[in-house]
């Protein structure tokens, strides 16, 4: 979780076993420039509002104008932004385009952007604002605001745990989504005791430009990787094939702050392949990895590498039908879901499902001796947290003919 102030943050922690909110006070308060390298000078200065979406991208607004940041890299496409509200966002009113006090993702497919005293519902997927309806003053859409929340917010967040919580100057409500009203007992001081008291120890007491609730990928239930294995199939006519096949599967959770595009799959390789009593070598591209290097077999007792690799074929590889290199789980992927063996459903960017299959093996002249003798290691990272590992299983494919 992120608040902003002027040109300054403070992430704020939660841990997810126990709860516990802390703030590192070492490191925050922060000014943006340091902690967001990419974001436009402007934008640096102070942001007036932010909102995440979906598919992995963040947008911050700031008068007329917005950025958009890309969660999963932590980037910004500095040739297009900042660019004008009311050139990419058309469904907003002309008050809104002029600038955005605090939104909202409500975890839906709704968002909600507050404007002085009025507010406007959007449908994210369609991206339409009903205009017989919106701009609708706050005190009408939302009756359980106190009258100073009614004039306007300066932020709003949903907490992802039933709670939304927006501020005004040095209050706040805690808003019960599904009951859509006001809990009792607000609005607040943040200062209330026991309430916030890492925001109280950063100096973050009030007047917010607005607070994001950073997308994290989860899988929906635990990945099927691999599934139908197939450790070992064999021909010896007309000519030599050893191998296997295993599917991949997984599904990502939709619902704030969990965002499929931030959840990918990554696959790594050690082992052998050998013709005859030789040893072939087998050549993998890996994703980032400018020289292609060949696979590397177990390592000795006690070492501490475990030579895996990570899995992919070089663009002139055999069997690779694409004039581009290929690596399994990464979203970014050139050839897209063009990759049968390699997609995400029913979008690459935001689909929230994965569907991946390989088929480790290879084929000789009849006759010969072929062996496969390889560990595969699957995992499912969360690129917009760092890379963070949420799933990881091992397997072996071993045959060999005759």
């Amino acid at each position: 979780m992120f608040f902003f102030r002027g040109g300054s943050y403070v992430r704020y922690e939660i841990d997810p076993a126990t709860g516990a909110e802390t703030v590192d006070h070492g490191s925050y308060p922060r000014a943006v420039a340091d902690g967001w390298a990419a974001m436009p000078a402007p934008f640096a200065q102070s942001i007036d509002a932010v909102v995440p979406w979906p598919d992995g991208f963040v947008y911050f607004f700031k008068g007329p104008q917005y950025v958009r940041w890309d969660a999963t890299d932590n980037s910004v496409d500095a040739s297009f932004y900042p660019h004008d509200i009311a050139d990419q966002w058309p469904a907003l009113p002309a008050s809104f385009a002029a600038g955005i006090d605090a939104a909202v993702n409500w975890g839906d497919g709704r968002a909600f952007f507050f404007k002085g005293s009025k507010y406007v519902r959007y449908d994210i997927a369609q991206d339409f604002v009903d205009r017989t309806l919106y701009p609708r003053d706050i005190g009408d859409g939302w009756p359980d605001f106190p009258a100073a929340f009614r004039t306007g917010v300066d932020a709003a967040v949903n907490w992802g745990n039933g709670s939304a919580y927006f501020f005004k100057g040095g209050s706040y409500l805690n808003y019960d989504i599904q009951g859509s009203k006001v809990r009792p007992g607000y609005p607040l001081p943040v200062t209330e005791p026991d309430k916030w008291p890492e925001l109280v120890r950063a100096g973050f007491t009030a007047s917010f430009d607005d607070v994001l609730e950073w997308p994290q990928a989860d899988p929906a239930r635990p990945p099927d990787i691999p599934a139908r294995l197939d450790p070992c199939s064999r021909r010896t006519q007309p000519d030599v094939r050893c191998g296997g096949s295993f599917d991949l599967h997984a599904v990502f959770d939709d619902a704030i702050p969990s965002v499929p595009a931030c959840g990918e799959y990554r696959q790594y390789v050690r082992g052998e392949l050998k013709v005859g009593d030789q040893p072939v070598p087998f050549i993998l591209r890996e994703n980032g990895v400018a020289t292609p290097r060949k696979m590397r077999s177990r390592p000795g007792p006690g070492s501490a590498d475990d030579n895996f690799l990570e899995d992919g074929q070089a663009a002139g590889s055999p069997g690779n039908k694409f004039a581009v290199d290929l690596t399994y789980g990464h979203r970014n992927a050139s050839v897209g879901n063009g990759n049968r063996f390699d997609m995400y459903l029913p979008q690459r960017r935001s689909g929230a499902e994965y569907v991946g299959r390989d088929e480790p093996g290879a084929t000789g002249a009849a006759g010969s001796f072929f062996s496969i003798d390889v560990d595969f290691r699957g995992q499912v990272v969360d690129v917009c947290n760092g890379g963070a590992i949420l799933f990881t299983n091992e397997w072996t494919v071993r045959c060999q003919v005759p």
